[in-house]
């Protein structure tokens, strides 16, 4: 089992979902983890049941952030481990001319604007960690398969982030993963699976049902390598990693 003694792991989006499920692993292997998110009553529940500490953050606000890392700075002095979960998907089979600008800003500056900000604060309190990571969660969408033209482009931004950063950010020893979950069994996939059972004039319940059934990933299994990812024992992992 992974060992993650000793380490300080800060998990973004860690109130439910991928997040949550990495949040409670690495705290059982060991780490010191902190829960930074914008929902305040699960970011809290998460926090408490691992003993750890939670930060409330807005990632789309760069004032937000950087007081998230300032604080992280003052009581820990560091950080081994940056995993930036959080992410929205707005815009589910809406056709191009029919999406707003409002929501596909929205979309960008949630998940890639987010995860540009929280790589940037966290760089310095990196170059303190032992064998420092950061691990951005991407998706299939970014190249293409989506039911969001807002979700791929801002899902191509954090991709295109991610495996640039590997490159400029290894001479300074933090090595960069991006993560390509498949479909995951979390709330945000199966709203996507109702919006499209109901275009369809199909049950959204049931359309849910059989996803679930036929054979959806589940977030825990999808914690489990970004534990992994996060640990020592991933030090010669490098570049883009997909899961089922």
């Amino acid at each position: 089992m992974t060992n993650l003694q000793n380490k300080t792991i800060l998990v973004v989006g860690g109130a439910v979902g991928i997040g949550q499920a990495t949040a409670k692993l690495c705290a059982e292997r060991g780490a010191s983890v902190i829960v930074a998110d914008f929902n305040e009553t699960d970011g809290k529940a998460t926090a408490q049941a691992i003993n750890g500490a939670f930060i409330q953050v807005y990632v789309t606000k760069e004032e937000s952030v950087k007081a998230l890392f300032a604080q992280i700075e003052n009581s820990r002095g560091k950080l081994d481990g940056l995993i930036q979960t959080a992410g929205i998907l707005k815009g589910a089979y809406v056709a191009i001319e029919e999406l707003d600008l409002a929501t596909f800003r929205q979309v960008l500056d949630v998940n890639t604007v987010g995860s540009f900000l929280c790589a940037k604060y966290a760089n310095p309190l990196l170059k303190r960690g032992q064998l420092p990571v950061i691990i951005l969660i991407s998706s299939p969408a970014a190249y293409g398969v989506s039911s969001s033209y807002a979700y791929a482009v801002s899902k191509g931004g954090v991709s295109a982030l991610g495996t640039t950063m590997a490159g400029k950010l290894a001479p300074e020893g933090i090595r960069v993963n991006v993560v390509f979950p498949g479909g995951i069994n979390t709330a945000m996939k199966l709203s996507v699976i109702e919006a499209d059972a109901v275009r369809k004039g199909q049950d959204p319940q049931a359309a849910v049902s059989e996803a679930q059934a036929s054979g959806l990933g589940e977030p825990a299994g999808v914690a489990k390598l970004l534990a992994f990812l996060v640990s020592d024992d991933a030090d010669y992992v490098r570049g883009s990693i997909h899961t089922r």
